[in-house]
């Protein structure tokens, strides 16, 4: 039975034991553990997010929220905040004991608006991001809307919608990516970032620099193309996925407390990146969103579709396993392939790096199907901690 097959029967049923209701609470109250990640699950249809402990990922399915085919996740001050993407609709849900996945306690709904980003200011005030030509002003305790910034002024002309996406709040100050989108997938020829004074709520400049396309992503719930190290903020561009041919991927910078790139600094990806047996200069390759840094490095999942000539023709396409787990060095323009077999796109989001500097991939691989792995930088090895049988995505620690 192929992984795709397997991940729809355990949808089947979920659904056959919880009837129509959308949530479920019937994992054990004698469960003696806590979990420590919210992750999301997918069926390549349809999405699950719930919480889960990898010491017992048998456990994983037994409390989840469904979504459409795509949804955020994000955690903070005990909840977890669940964008549908589908429907137009974030929702807070409370964490009960253990952490299991508790109720709704708030939504926001936007009907036909795609809202990925939340951006904390402090438990009472948060920006939301997505494709729309503004950032919505919210409380995050009761998600009820209390301002907006207009951004429609800094709209490119050829635009659809400026779309903030990926962000991150450093002195008081949001940068985030104007995607600038033209398509729903194709954004826009030139990195952008709004600078916003948190504080006052107005935009203090735009920072622009055409050496690389649009920066940040509108799938990037846990605004992780965004880096900050060493009194920088690492911007990465996956140049539209390959969907608007001629741009440019790759990494810029800017200096924390500065408006404009740092003109000194570009890591041209596609341009100058070459791996022994993995990948070539020149041919079009992508990141996906990396983890924070931790003693100098980030990970990721390296997409190589094209070394390993693979197209995408439909949603099928989405199980090719062509993401190799990589550790990257901004500041020095180093990237190292990792002894973990090449994954799916689909799960190509889950890495989170533990407080020892240990890494955790979740994969769904040809060799070893839907697994996560723990990968020691000491050591250089990797080894499989846990199975699932589900397709696993977002990893989100719960602290």
């Amino acid at each position: 039975m192929n992984k795709k097959l397997i991940a729809l029967t355990f949808a089947a049923s979920l659904f056959a034991a919880c009837g129509s209701d959308s949530s479920s609470n019937a994992s054990s109250d004698s469960d003696d553990y806590k979990r420590e990640f919210a992750t999301s699950i997918s069926t390549g249809e349809t999405m699950f997010i719930g919480t889960m402990s990898l010491d017992h990922t048998d456990d994983l399915g037994k409390d989840f929220v469904e979504v459409g085919t795509r949804a955020g996740v994000v955690y903070y001050d005990n909840s977890l905040f669940i964008a549908d993407l589908d429907v137009g609709a974030i929702s807070r849900y409370s964490l009960a004991e253990n952490n299991k996945l508790g109720k709704v306690t708030a939504k926001l709904s936007l009907p036909g608006t795609w809202v990925n980003h939340i951006y904390f200011v402090n438990g009472e005030k948060a920006y939301l991001g997505g494709m729309l030509d503004s950032l919505i002003i919210i409380n995050p305790k009761t998600m009820k809307k209390t301002g907006a910034i207009d951004l429609s002024k800094y709209k490119d002309k050829d635009a659809l919608v400026v779309s903030p996406g990926t962000g991150v709040i450093v002195d008081g100050r949001l940068y985030v990516g104007l995607l600038q989108n033209v398509s729903d997938y194709a954004t826009g020829n030139e990195a952008q970032v709004a600078i916003i004074d948190v504080k006052k709520d107005k935009v203090i400049d735009v920072a622009k620099d055409d050496r690389i396309a649009a920066v940040g992503s509108l799938d990037d719930s846990q605004n992780q193309a965004f880096t900050l190290l060493d009194g920088y903020i690492y911007c990465y561009s996956n140049a539209s996925w390959g969907y608007a041919p001629g741009q440019v991927d790759g990494f810029l910078r800017i200096k924390v407390g500065e408006t404009k790139f740092d003109k000194d600094y570009a890591w041209y990806i596609t341009k100058d990146v070459a791996i022994d047996g993995i990948t070539k200069k020149g041919v079009f390759k992508y990141l996906a969103p990396a983890t924070y840094p931790k003693d100098g490095y980030v990970y990721s999942f390296l997409n190589v579709m094209k070394d390993l000539e693979k197209t995408w023709t439909d949603m099928d396409s989405y199980h090719n396993n062509t993401c190799k787990p990589v550790q990257l060095d901004l500041a020095k323009k180093k990237i190292k392939a990792l002894p973990i077999g090449y994954s799916s796109s689909w799960a190509s989001y889950g890495k989170y790096v533990e407080d020892d500097g240990k890494v955790i991939f979740a994969v769904s691989t040809e060799e070893d199907g839907n697994a996560y792995f723990r990968y020691d930088p000491k050591t250089d090895k990797a080894k499989k901690i846990a199975e699932a049988e589900q397709i696993p995505m977002w990893i989100v620690p719960l602290k």
